[in-house]
């Protein structure tokens, strides 16, 4: 059994304060919507808390890491490391943290982009991440919404908005953010 308290202490060890502090809103945002879907709660708590855990390395550390990994990267991957960071935490957390649970670490690898055909536990990780109390982005309120009722639809909605900043902003999307919005487009009822 993981000892939560312990977990948390180390990563509060590991991670810049900014980080932390959104981790643990994220663990709040979960617990809330993982009880509504009664979901276990200690995969729940440890899929959140953990979901960040990577973020401590800078871009060039991050793609360094997982380069030594021997992690397939993508040339948007390249370009912006960050997008790493979500299956690096999942490394990490395995790695260093102990965690074995598939489930878990599934969460934590696919908090970010999303991935086609998520689990619950995986929607509520990464859904909790996208509106935590700190969240500000058009639409987030229809996602807060919506995450109760539906989350198949929040999910699209969250990488809907996150598709249309990055477009104002000029940048690359990734191929998988694109495949998750066009899985949940399809699938969300």
């Amino acid at each position: 059994m993981i000892d939560y308290f312990k977990l948390k202490d180390s990563l509060k060890k590991l991670l810049p304060k900014e980080r932390f502090d959104h981790s643990e809103r994220v663990v709040v945002c979960a617990e809330e919507l993982g009880r509504h879907y009664q979901l276990d709660p200690e995969k729940v708590r440890l899929a959140a808390l953990l979901h960040d855990c990577s973020r401590y390395l800078d871009r060039p550390g991050m793609l360094k890491l997982a380069e030594d990994l021997g992690l397939k990267i993508d040339p948007v991957e390249r370009l912006e490391p960050k997008l790493l960071h979500a299956r690096l935490s999942a490394e990490i957390a395995r790695r260093d943290f102990k965690i074995s649970d598939p489930e878990v670490l599934a969460a934590i690898a696919q908090h970010t982009v999303g991935a086609e055909n998520m689990t619950l536990l995986s929607k509520i990780i990464y859904l909790a991440d996208h509106m935590e109390e700190d969240r500000d982005f058009m639409g987030v309120s229809k996602v807060r919404e919506l995450a109760y009722s539906n989350p198949d639809r929040a999910i699209f909605e969250s990488v809907s908005a996150m598709v249309r900043h990055l477009l104002d902003l000029s940048l690359p999307i990734f191929e998988g953010t694109i495949r998750t919005r066009n899985y949940y487009l399809t699938h969300a009822t």
